[in-house]
């Protein structure tokens, strides 16, 4: 019965002041620089990183450190 317990995920962590700083990035529509906004870090195995940024003109993005990629948050 073990082996087929269900897997409860971690509590998300939410920060703004991570140990290890936030990206400096560029909006992909606009090339405006990005605002860094805050960290999410959860998941379970492996843990996860999004940081979540902002552009006056396109508004927000979320970007992944796993994959070092950046998308239009929904």
């Amino acid at each position: 019965a073990e082996a087929h317990r269900k897997r409860t995920g971690r509590a998300s962590t939410v920060t703004s002041k991570p140990e290890t700083p936030a990206p400096e990035l560029v909006c992909p529509i606009c090339s405006r620089a990005l605002v860094y906004e805050r960290t999410v870090i959860g998941g379970v195995q492996p843990i996860e990183r999004w940081d979540y940024f902002a552009c006056d003109a396109c508004g927000s993005f979320v970007y992944r450190d796993r994959t070092r990629k950046i998308r239009q948050a929904t």
